[in-house]
């Protein structure tokens, strides 16, 4: 189970940062052109945001993740009400933000926590068996989604000497 959560949390962390990125780009750019601009500012973005939020999906989603899903199967014996149970913790413990920070702080949260859920969801319902190895390997996810965007970013200065 716990290496199940370390894969959820490579691969919404990813693709919280690329959907966050696409949203909400960094508004940086020099060029004139707004493509370019909403372009170049998506590119610079996502590996911003991943740095910053992978971290926090992996500590503290992967351990609320885990105490909801321990939680939720202690709470009831039905699958379909563990689920709603589960969905529910996973929401609540993303939307502590709330409180602790302010309201664009504890969407955000919310949402990645969402993201977390479904992906944890969708793993499970594989019925694998996920080893050391594979959680191991998962971490590559975040780490190429950066090397890739990165690498885009710096060929774009290449080609705009910017």
């Amino acid at each position: 189970m716990f290496y199940r959560k370390v894969i959820a949390a490579s691969l919404s962390g990813s693709i919280f940062a690329i959907l966050f990125g696409l949203f909400v780009p960094y508004p940086n750019s020099p060029t004139s052109n707004l493509i370019w601009q909403y372009i170049s500012s998506v590119l610079i973005s996502i590996p911003v945001y991943l740095m910053y939020s992978f971290p926090f999906i992996l500590i503290f989603g992967g351990i609320t993740s885990l105490l909801s899903e321990i939680i939720s199967r202690r709470m009831t014996k039905n699958q379909k009400a563990e689920f709603v149970v589960s969905g529910v913790l996973h929401l609540a413990f993303g939307s502590s933000f709330f409180l602790i920070f302010n309201p664009y702080a504890g969407l955000l949260s919310l949402a990645a926590a969402f993201l977390f859920f479904v992906t944890d969801r969708y793993l499970q319902n594989k019925r694998a068996s996920y080893r050391l190895t594979q959680a191991l390997m998962s971490l590559e996810i975040p780490i190429g989604v950066w090397i890739l965007f990165m690498g885009l970013v710096y060929l774009q200065s290449l080609l705009t000497g910017f």
